[in-house]
């Protein structure tokens, strides 16, 4: 399409409609102040704007903590986005997810939890708009900007977290129009075409290191807790360098197998110098923020005697740190945290009434919001380190003639009984999933079984939702949070925070990015190292005795590139990664498409009830090439002739 043929009165007529509705929402943004409220709460905004915004320090410090808590996150309304993978299923049968699941979406009918186009170019707005004004807000000695040196950093931070929004349309969409201005319905800007990879790199990176140069590596008072840091700017782009350097972007094909050239999803061509950046990108933060960040270790120390005895887990005591990575905040102490997503109001019990199942709460809607799969309980290995099902390459599990899991040959050796399946797993098992025979609390065991034999049903088998025979665990504290009963509202609170960096992220960026630089043969015991920590936090046997007990090769590339997968899948669920991760691995056709559930039958006629357990299919997914990436809004590619739709849209 030509640019003068946009110019009609019925187009003109429509741009002015679709930018008066985005100054509208973007000046709503504006208006919003109250700290913790959505910046598009307009009716709680009163009679505040623009003038009344940025004229009061107090005023102008909620606006950017407004930004803050736009930042893409696992709580509340994203469901887990893990939960449109193959590790999590959403319990809600008419849940967006479903659309997900079955392919029934594109550019004209986006599910609202998936529009991160709109979400985040709001929130690059009114970080333009910040950095525009905040030289103008007065300062006040007795709010927080009370001081030129407050601002400035304040000026930073919002910097930074544009350069976050900007990552994140990344994962998400590939290259995109990179706006730093606030527009209006005349700015040239909203023709903007698509940035290429290389520009978006050139531009994330200028970003963080300009952020990073102004800003500190940590803050100790708990007033600054949450905010962004040189340390965040340093691992985000350790991130988005894995990203580039991954098989979706570093490639001269589209998802189509078509040729490309530079474009905003291809480089148009294959680095292998690319995994070397995002090495080196992963060890400088390692080495510059030595004595800093450090993994969480805990053997639940912080936890009282009544507290420990409220559960069964049959996890070790030394793993506990795994469990409490998401629950003990920054300012408590845990130094893992790089950048987190704090739960609004302090101390709450929402992250369990959101997991645990209808059963065991009075607040029904919202219970288990997400349940992990079968396909994500079977990547956890024996606790010896034994890799328990067959998969191929890419880590689809080969099924038999009945559709079970077929077991590995040394996992039957170790003792695994797929008829007591839970019993000396992985401990980072018992502090991710609550499974059938678990004591959940003062007594109260998951009963997730149903008997044909009388019709019946274990009180936790999801009858009228979807079922997988389990239920979330990960960033849930039972001993500080439960219920006494069935029929009894949750008891205690904790504070939970959502990791959106952590160190064990970057050992696991550095591992999979040095592994890929490094040909067959080549000496991997700097990777090892790193992996050795995190398997260490989670009491279980080093790399060299898991690949010598699983008959893998310690400097195949292959060998390690499976076992560095299956641990990122691990460590990283349900923190809004393995929907990323098969994306740019490129596996999401053979990961995505089978969904299994654990099935328990109970035979009621023997004394006492017997139970079987099969693995069965749940559910079938659409997953074709197209969905590497998310399609563009319509309305953008409509209105803008330089912008083009991503491949298969």
């Amino acid at each position: 399409m030509k640019r003068s043929s946009i110019n009609t009165p019925e187009y003109m007529k429509t741009k002015k409609k679709l930018f008066v509705y985005i100054f509208a929402v973007f000046f709503s943004m504006q208006a919003c102040v109250t700290e913790g409220d959505s910046l598009l709460d307009k009716q709680e905004s009163g009679d505040l704007n623009e003038e009344k915004v940025f004229s009061d320090a107090e005023n102008a410090r909620k606006f950017l903590s407004n930004i803050y808590f736009e930042v893409p996150h696992g709580f509340d309304q994203q469901y887990w986005m893990d939960g449109i993978s193959d590790d999590g299923e959403h319990r809600p049968l008419n849940s967006w997810s479903k659309n997900v699941y079955l392919g029934a979406y594109g550019p004209t009918s986006i599910p609202d939890e998936l529009q991160r186009w709109q979400s985040c170019y709001a929130s690059i707005r009114a970080c333009n708009k910040f950095m525009e004004k905040i030289d103008e807000v007065p300062l006040n000695t007795e709010k927080y900007i009370a001081t030129e040196e407050i601002r400035t950093r304040l000026k930073y931070e919002a910097r930074l977290l544009r350069a976050m929004f900007y990552a994140e349309l990344l994962r998400w969409y590939g290259g995109v129009p990179i706006i730093t201005e606030v527009l209006d319905v005349n700015s040239p800007e909203l023709y903007s075409p698509r940035a290429n990879l290389q520009e978006m790199k050139d531009f994330i990176f200028a970003e963080c290191d300009i952020a990073a140069s102004k800003l500190p590596a940590r803050y100790e008072l708990s007033t600054d807790y949450g905010r962004v840091t040189s340390a965040v700017a340093e691992a985000l782009k350790a991130r988005v360098l894995l990203q580039f350097a991954s098989p979706l972007f570093n490639s001269n094909n589209d998802a189509y197998g078509s040729t490309t050239s530079l474009c905003p999803w291809s480089w148009g061509d294959y680095k292998m110098e690319r995994w070397k950046e995002a090495a080196d990108a992963a060890m400088d933060f390692i080495r510059n923020k030595e004595g800093i960040y450090e993994l969480w270790v805990s053997n639940g120390s912080r936890l009282t005697s009544t507290e420990l005895n409220r559960i069964t887990t049959l996890a070790t005591r030394a793993s506990y740190g795994f469990n409490e990575v998401s629950i003990v905040t920054p300012d408590g102490g845990n130094r893992e945290i790089i950048h987190v997503y704090g739960r609004k109001g302090g101390a709450t019990n929402e992250v369990t009434k959101f997991c645990v199942p209808h059963t065991m709460q009075s607040e029904k809607t919202k219970s288990g919001g997400t349940l992990p799969t079968m396909n994500f309980v079977g990547a956890f290995s024996t606790l010896n380190g034994i890799q328990i099902y067959e998969t191929d390459e890419e880590g689809s599990y080969k099924t038999d003639a009945n559709g079970d899991f077929i077991v590995t040959d040394r996992a039957k050796a170790d003792g695994f009984d797929p008829q007591n399946p839970y019993l000396n797993r992985d401990n980072r098992f018992y502090h991710s999933v609550y499974y059938n025979g678990v004591r959940y609390s003062s007594g109260v065991v998951y009963e997730i079984w149903r008997s044909p034999t009388d019709g019946t049903f274990g009180q936790e088998y999801n009858q009228d939702f979807n079922h997988t025979g389990f239920f979330l665990r990960k960033h849930n504290d039972p001993f500080k949070v439960y219920s006494n009963n069935r029929t009894s509202t949750i008891s205690g609170t904790t504070l939970n925070a959502f990791p959106l960096f952590r160190l064990t992220e970057v050992y696991l960026n550095f591992a999979e990015a040095q592994n890929e630089y490094l040909s067959d043969g080549a000496d991997r015991s700097e990777i090892i190292r790193y992996l050795d920590l995190i398997r260490a936090r989670a009491d279980m046997p080093n790399v060299a005795t898991t690949f010598s007990w699983n008959g893998w090769n310690l400097n195949n590339q292959k060998d390690m590139r499976n076992f560095i997968r299956n641990e990122r899948r691990i460590e990283l669920s349900f923190e809004i990664h393995r929907v990323h991760d098969v994306r740019r691995w490129k596996i999401g056709e053979t990961t995505q498409r089978l969904i299994y559930r654990q099935e328990i039958i109970r035979n009621k006629t023997t004394n006492p009830p017997t139970d079987t357990y099969s693995i069965e299919l749940s559910s079938r997914r659409a997953f074709e090439p197209k969905h590497y990436l998310q399609p563009i809004p319509y309305s953008e590619v409509a209105n803008n002739p330089n912008m083009i739709q991503n491949p298969g849209w």
